[in-house]
């Protein structure tokens, strides 16, 4: 973003250009999308729309990062509502149920994940999603779960976070009769990676 909003008018705007992006991000193709369409689905004057972002892929960025703090939030609710199950296993499953709902319910969330691609460049090459997603969800589960595996933790939580991802993008691909079996691989892939981790090594 070009600058961040100090009033509530100004936050406003960011939200209906952010909210106006994730929904033709639903129904067109990333090169269809226009900053006019953005501007016109928002209901803001394109000045706005250039008083905080330069182009419509700083916009997708925001509705990364947006998308990213979101799915944490959740995840983190997990942990400290006494809502996560006491088996690690069963806790995995548990927030990579939270990633599956927002991909169904939030919009925008499934054609915008932490690391994709758009005019040949990351959305932010200064910052890799991915790394900061493992991060945060490893150091939730080793302060919850020991460590008792040999596996190194950092690099195995970066691996299960990306397998995960190529393997909900491909469920979306697949015909619906397929999408069950890809999420069940996925799942299983996730906990074996994991059971490096967590399983007496």
């Amino acid at each position: 973003m070009r600058r961040q909003p100090v009033q509530q008018r100004g936050a406003a705007t960011v939200t209906a250009i952010v909210d106006a992006c994730a929904q033709l991000l639903n129904e067109y193709d990333y090169d269809d999308i226009t900053t006019a369409r953005i501007v016109e689905l928002a209901g803001v004057p394109i000045g706005s729309f250039y008083q905080y972002f330069p182009d419509k892929r700083s916009v997708v960025h925001a509705l990364a990062l947006r998308g990213m703090e979101e799915y944490l939030t959740r995840v983190e609710t997990l942990f400290t509502e006494g809502q996560l199950a006491a088996n690690w296993r069963e806790a995995v499953q548990q927030v990579v149920g939270v990633y599956l709902r927002m991909l169904a319910e939030l919009p925008g969330f499934g054609r915008v994940r932490f690391s994709d691609l758009f005019d040949g460049h990351h959305l932010d090459a200064s910052v890799d999603q991915y790394e900061l997603m493992a991060e945060r969800l490893r150091d939730l589960f080793v302060d919850r779960f020991k460590v008792r595996g040999d596996a190194p933790v950092a690099l195995t939580f970066r691996m299960a976070t990306q397998t995960a991802d190529a393997m909900f993008k491909l469920a979306e691909r697949v015909e619906p009769d397929e999408r069950q079996v890809v999420l069940r691989t996925a799942d299983g892939v996730i906990l074996r990676l994991l059971a490096g981790v967590f399983d007496p090594a």
